[in-house]
């Protein structure tokens, strides 16, 4: 009788510590668990964990699967800890590429306003004098012809080999009368000047055109737009390829 009752003893013992075992694993933290494939639905209705680290935790989840990283040997808390310092990492690369980016863009900005500067600043166009040939059918001129001649200054510190660009007249409250291409390809030394003499038949039935003859020297204000501009030492700056 004593025999049996020890082995009672004995299984009641047992029972006793598997039952001491499982509660104290059921009263675990979810945080200090190993991870399983349990976990993400354990902690889905969990409010052990903020929704700041069911979402780190998330994240970690995919960023394993795609680097075949294995998360069984770390507990859920050194899973989010991990991965809350891999997101910061994240964001300071993110940071430091993104200076990056506005570093160059600067750059490539402040070297563009140089090279609009280059071609705005390099030849300085204005209108000294301007005369109408009439038209005459008996010396075979159709339509009125206007002859222009301009003051073309190099105002760059280079010498010039030759330039395009589009000039525009206006009157004097800054309204546009007409614009015109002018191409000029004779070499201008650096702070030289030269006359450059054209011509162009008027268009009757163009207002613009008759505004223009009709428009004194001196009320007419000019403006000049260049295109593109080959400086002696063979450096070419074209607007098109700057904008």
């Amino acid at each position: 009788m004593k025999k049996r009752t020890a082995n009672k003893g004995f299984k009641l013992s047992i029972v006793i510590g598997l039952m001491t075992i499982m509660l104290v694993a059921c009263g675990k933290p979810l945080t200090e668990k190993l991870y399983s494939e349990t976990v993400p639905d354990d902690i889905k209705n969990s409010t052990e964990i903020t929704q700041e680290d069911k979402d780190l935790l998330g994240k970690a989840i995919l960023y394993s699967m795609g680097s075949n990283t294995d998360l069984s040997t770390k507990t859920v808390g050194q899973i989010i800890t991990d991965e809350k310092q891999r997101q910061l990492k994240l964001e300071e690369e993110e940071k430091k590429r993104q200076e990056e980016i506005k570093r160059k863009q600067e750059e490539a900005e402040a070297k563009k306003q140089s090279e609009l500067k280059l071609l705005d600043e390099s030849v300085q166009v204005g209108l000294i004098k301007k005369s109408v040939t009439l038209k005459d059918t008996k010396k075979w001129i159709f339509s009125d012809v206007i002859h222009m001649t301009l003051d073309l200054k190099n105002i760059s510190d280079k010498d010039i080999k030759g330039f395009q660009g589009v000039i525009t007249f206006k009157d004097m409250f800054d309204n546009e009368i007409k614009s015109l291409n002018v191409k000029y390809d004779e070499p201008i030394k650096a702070g030289a000047s030269t006359s450059y003499e054209g011509s162009f038949e008027l268009n009757q039935f163009m207002d613009k055109d008759t505004e223009l003859r009709e428009t004194p020297l001196e009320k007419i204000k000019v403006e000049f737009e260049m295109d593109q501009i080959i400086f002696g030492d063979g450096n070419i700056a074209k607007r098109s390829d700057i904008e």
